[in-house]
């Protein structure tokens, strides 16, 4: 009988260590996640800032060389007509003075192709032609890292009217660093948008949300 007792106490003492290790258990790890929690709040928010943020809705994004000519010195291209303005650009030539190579430097906005114009002074150059082979909507913008976190270019996204996600290391040119850190500032030129129209430009990293509307 006694032995019983004993034994049966020693069950019951066994049960309750259990018991008590596992709610010292749960409490750390509650404890733990407090803390993380406490840690997390302290965590400073990325901010950012989105300038200069304009839809251009008929952006030349394509010309063709018709005439190379000859005779020419490499230069610039401006446009006329189509019923908007802003576009230029430059072109290269060959030994002998043809048209081999274009690049635009600002698309413009047109509702309609405008006449492509190689500048002046070209005094010798003769025949040399290009135009229009693509107009779609483009969206600028520039943003700036306003906090003092320095947040992975590829933790920042961007969507159009809130959908249409897309990576800023998708869309910002090549930089030094794959980082952007305070006061940074990144332009972004979002193409392949077909002829589609948006209205807000908006950004999203880590916690941090904000939209511009687009000019």
């Amino acid at each position: 009988m006694g032995a019983s007792v004993g034994i049966g106490g020693l069950i019951v003492g066994t049960s309750m260590l259990v018991v008590l290790a596992l709610a010292v258990n749960a409490i750390d790890l509650r404890l733990e996640s407090s803390l993380e929690t406490i840690e997390s709040a302290n965590e400073p928010i990325p901010t950012f800032s989105i300038d200069n943020a304009d839809i251009a809705l008929g952006a030349i994004t394509g010309l063709q060389i018709d005439n190379p000519g000859e005779n020419y010195t490499s230069g610039t291209l401006s446009a006329v007509g189509g019923g908007g303005s802003g576009f230029s650009g430059t072109f290269t030539v060959d030994a002998n003075g043809a048209i081999v190579s274009w690049s635009i430097t600002n698309h413009g906005d047109y509702s309609s192709d405008p006449t492509i114009i190689i500048d002046g002074p070209q005094p010798n150059g003769v025949n040399g032609s290009l135009s229009v082979t693509a107009r779609t909507t483009v969206v600028n913008a520039n943003l700036t890292n306003t906090g003092s976190v320095i947040v992975p270019i590829d933790e920042v996204w961007l969507f159009l009217d809130g959908s249409n996600a897309r990576n800023l290391a998708t869309l910002a040119p090549i930089t030094d660093s794959d980082n952007l850190y305070p006061s940074d500032t990144v332009g972004i030129e979002w193409r392949g948008l077909g002829s589609d129209v948006f209205e807000t430009l908006a950004i999203s990293t880590n916690g941090y949300n904000s939209a511009r509307t687009l000019q």
